[in-house]
């Protein structure tokens, strides 16, 4: 069984930086983020899906309260004004069974999660 190349390396450190600012405002509670309109950039880690979530992200309210979903909807404009480069720093060529084969490149700083 292999390891998410994430899991292994950590996000890039803007990414996580956005991550940690919304978490903050949200008082701890990370529930709006990993299970709300933001789920597949936040828990599935599809940082390169940020667009496509803030095109969708009235279909994927769910009964979050209003205060959360502006924290959350801003945590995904914020992700979605980073370049491609420093938001998807995962190389495609990926092996889940050799994860040290695969380290970020030299000038992107990495923060463990």
């Amino acid at each position: 069984m292999g390891i998410c190349w994430y899991c292994y390396w950590g996000w890039a450190k803007p990414v996580a930086d956005i991550y940690d600012k919304a978490l903050a405002d949200l008082d701890g509670y990370e529930n709006p983020l990993h299970y709300g309109p933001s789920h597949v950039v936040w828990e599935d880690e599809n940082f390169d899906l940020a667009e496509w979530c803030l095109e969708n992200f009235h279909k994927y309210r769910e009964d979050f309260v209003e205060a959360d979903l502006k924290i959350v909807k801003r945590s995904l404009e914020q992700l979605a004004e980073l370049p491609l480069n420093i938001r998807c720093v995962r190389p495609e060529d990926y092996d889940e069974e050799h994860p040290a084969m695969f380290p970020p490149s030299q000038n992107v700083e990495m923060v463990k999660r």
